[in-house]
Parts: structure tokens; sequence; C-alpha cells
């Protein structure tokens, strides 16, 4: 039999990039959005979408433009600007040399709070802020394209081709950024301390 090996290359098809960075003045950030996060949850009902069995406080549906007020220009900006870079990185078009903002809402786990798979439609980036994070936190979860495979199969050792997810621990003051189509969660939250997110959505 002919050995093709010195013959045979591997490619690697459409990677699915993450963007994360450390904001410096977090615990600024998180001083002074803490309580307009709680007064926002004291004023706006749940609007966790039906199609979800998970339960979790969030304002995605029904006060989703925190973009817009004052003491969310900050964080904002930050976002705005690194929403840029990523789309540099991965050699986007930018029409108008910018990106913009185009929802931003709160999601809140407590105890035995997550949420279920989902892309955010209608959007080309997302990006998740972590405002705050306890120690034990629910990990945030990234789906492979290939966890949709119809047969599962036993692996020798596991790497980056046969991997069906991705678990990162969220770190307060970590600003994640990747395509909208990419398929994501939050983990079981199972400590008594709240976890909080600010989610967002962009265009350009």
């Amino acid at each position: 039999m002919i050995d093709l090996t010195p013959h045979t290359k591997y490619l690697e098809l459409f990677p699915c990039p993450v963007q994360i960075s450390n904001v410096p003045d977090h615990n600024d950030i998180k001083k002074n959005l803490l309580p307009a996060v709680d007064l926002i949850r004291s004023s706006t009902p749940n609007s966790r979408p039906n199609e979800w069995a998970c339960s979790l406080y969030t304002t995605m549906e029904n006060n989703n433009e925190l973009h817009m007020l004052p003491e969310f220009a900050h964080l904002s900006q930050i976002i705005a600007c690194e929403l840029i870079e990523f789309a540099k990185y991965i050699g986007v078009y930018l029409p108008n040399d910018n990106v913009f903002i185009k929802n931003m809402w709160i999601n809140v786990f407590e105890k035995n709070c997550s949420t279920d798979v989902h892309v955010n439609p209608n959007s080309l980036f997302s990006g998740i802020y972590i405002l705050k994070a306890p120690k034990g936190s629910a990990k945030i979860v990234f789906d492979s394209p290939s966890s949709e495979k119809m047969i599962s199969v036993p692996v020798l050792e596991d790497n980056q081709y046969n991997m069906e997810n991705v678990a990162y621990n969220p770190i307060e003051g970590q600003l994640m950024i990747f395509n909208s189509n990419f398929r994501h969660r939050d983990n079981l939250h199972t400590i008594d301390q709240s976890k909080i997110t600010l989610n967002f959505t962009a265009v350009i």
C-alpha cells in the first residue's frame, strides 16, 4: 500500500474566534454599576424567553438598551472600542469605521440558574462583560459546530479537532467578544452568591 503521509496536509477551516480582554478599571465600573443593576432589577420584570427551560433574571427582551443610559456610558465606550479591534482582527470591513452596540441587557444568576444554549440573531457580534463573579460561579460554555453531529464517537485524546465544547471560568472585569452565530450558554450556577453579566450584541 502506498504511504501518502508525505503528500498529505490538514486544513484548519472556519475557526471560531473569541476575544478576551481584561478591563483595568473594573473595580470602579463594578462600584458604579452594581447599584444601577439593583435599581433596574427592582423595577423591570424578568423577560426570560418563554422557550428557555432554564431559570435566571434577564432584561434581554424588555430593557435591552442599557448602553444608552448615562451610568453605562463608560463601559459602553470600552466595549465599542474593543468591538472595532475584534472586527479588525477577523478582517471584517467596517463601512463607517465603526461598530455599533445594538442591544445591552442584564443577566443575573442566582443559585440553580443557568441559560439554555443559544445564538444571538439579527446581529454580527455578541459579547459578555462579567460584572460580578464570585469564586465558583457558573462557567461560560461555547459549543463547537461539531457538537451537532449525529453520532458521538469515542476519542483517544481530547484535542481541538474533537472537542464538543469549551468552558471558561468567569473572571470579574473580563470582556468576551465573539461572532453572534457562535452557540453559547452558562452552566448551572451552584453557589449562594449571584453572578451578574452584561450581555450585548453589535452591528456595523
